[in-house]
């Protein structure tokens, strides 16, 4: 009857097999549960999250770089930057100020010494040049 020990040692041995391969399957599930709520979908979090955990690489090649005041602004479209150097300082430090600094056209009068209507009458011209130059260079390239 040694044959028969043999089976019932390899059936034991199976049977042994079988309940430590069930119990790794369960932890895993409870592991799998267990991130599950904790975890949040990308998706799903705040933009203000996302925006910290966003890393962008500037390279100086890639913009065009203005003083205003004492604060560096990028400007990335090449045509734009083109069309802002074309201008007079202060219409194109208005022009910045304005859409890049977001202030509006009394806080631009006050820091540059001019009055509201000033700083509109130069920020409005000032786009009417920047939209002739840039028509007049997509007409050329066509």
């Amino acid at each position: 009857m040694p044959f028969l020990g043999s089976i019932t040692h390899h059936i034991a041995s199976e049977d042994k097999l079988k309940k430590v391969v069930k119990g790794i399957v369960r932890n895993y599930r409870k592991e799998l549960a267990r991130r599950q709520a904790k975890e949040v979908s990308f998706c799903e979090l705040p933009e203000i999250v996302v925006e910290k955990l966003i890393v962008w690489d500037d390279y100086e090649s890639e913009y065009t770089t203005f003083d205003v005041c004492g604060t560096e602004i990028r400007v990335l479209d090449e045509e734009l930057a083109e069309a802002l150097k074309q201008l007079p300082e202060q219409s194109r430090n208005i022009v910045l100020m304005f859409f890049f600094l977001d202030m509006s056209d009394s806080e631009i009068g006050e820091k540059l010494n001019i009055n509201r209507s000033t700083s509109y009458r130069h920020r409005r011209n000032s786009l009417e040049e920047i939209r002739k130059q840039l028509k007049e260079k997509k007409t050329n390239e066509e």
